[in-house]
């Protein structure tokens, strides 16, 4: 081979080594093909995507790709990404999902995130039986003293009198210890009673395989299983850099509860059902009094257990501070 050849090789795979850098600089790209199912695992054809991938090397930039699911209820994408990426998935009489994808870490060398292709199944539910309901997201001081108990009316939003508008004491909400020495360490005790035999509250461990839903919930209250006392406890202590904190509600995804129980004999003839999203706070007011705040969905027909909110028809009124909305069916 002539040095001229030699000289001419060299310059053509240097040629083609900056071709392959010029390809596959900056983000890989990913590809990933997501699976639509109903809840009860049949494939969901003309389900709409669309997958938020990020123009090369540019975070503010958005590439979006749009698609409808086939008939085995599957769509592909490919895009660009720096490592992460988002999916809404919509159809008509379905709540809106999303998808759990990969954080892509690694690159294969040749511009692709692996894993590559791979497929992730996604549940839609099926938007049922949306009704009215009593949705609030409360949060104040509890006007009573320590050890003196404080009715809560749900449909009112308010303590009952004399503290308040309320006419039934739907919650009895009680502090039994109160410690305020400053902002990074304080103490509080409660307890929540109701005020009829078989009113009660009791956990919510939501179902993972519903996580990417709007709707994650459960459709129905239980009709056993109601707790006629909560107890609650928050602790918080800051020193130097030794912090501890405790609080009753922390991993819970939330609570059922039953009130304004009516019974004939043993026989419930009426109660409402609702629910609370998240936890229920509680926490010393500057030592002056307790604290407490929930959100709360609340059926007003006795003896309906549908849980299921139209998002359109809350009859509490609308609060006056735009962070108190809420939007969760």
């Amino acid at each position: 081979m002539t040095l001229k050849m030699k000289i001419i090789i060299l310059v053509l795979t240097l040629l083609l080594g900056a071709v392959g850098v010029a390809q596959f600089s900056g983000w890989p790209k990913a590809r990933l093909t997501i699976h639509v199912v109903g809840e009860d695992g049949t494939a969901i054809q003309g389900a709409k995507l669309i997958f938020g991938f990020s123009t090369k090397m540019d975070y503010a930039a958005r590439d979006l790709v749009e698609g409808l699911t086939d008939s085995s209820g599957n769509f592909t994408a490919e895009g660009y990404t720096g490592g992460r990426l988002g999916v809404q998935i919509s159809k008509d009489g379905y709540y809106e999902g999303g998808s759990n994808n990969p954080i892509y870490q690694k690159d294969d060398g040749l511009g692709h995130w692996q894993p590559w292709d791979q497929t992730f199944t996604t549940i839609l539910r099926k938007i049922g039986n949306p009704i009215p309901m009593y949705v609030r997201k409360f949060g104040g001081a509890i006007p009573s003293a320590i050890n003196e108990p404080c009715g809560f009316d749900l449909e009112e939003g308010d303590w009952v009198a004399p503290f308040g508008k309320g006419k039934v004491a739907d919650f009895i909400v009680t502090f039994t210890y109160l410690k305020y020495t400053d902002y990074n360490n304080n103490e509080a005790t409660a307890t929540i009673t109701f005020s009829n035999d078989r009113d009660g509250i009791q956990e919510v461990h939501l179902p993972k395989e519903f996580s990417n839903s709007r709707f994650t919930w459960p459709r129905e209250a239980p009709e056993t299983d109601y707790q006629p006392k909560f107890d609650m406890h928050h602790l918080w202590s800051m020193s130097g850099h030794d912090t501890v904190m405790t609080d009753t509600v922390k991993g819970v995804d939330g609570y059922f509860f039953r009130v304004r129980t009516v019974k004939q004999g043993d026989k419930i003839v009426s109660a409402l059902y609702g629910k609370i999203t998240g936890g229920i706070g509680i926490g010393p007011n500057e030592g002056k009094n307790g604290y407490t705040g929930f959100t709360y969905y609340l059926n007003p027909t006795p003896n309906d257990r549908n849980l299921e909110w139209d998002t359109k028809k809350n009859l509490a009124p609308t609060p006056k501070e735009p962070t108190l909305q809420v939007r969760d069916p």
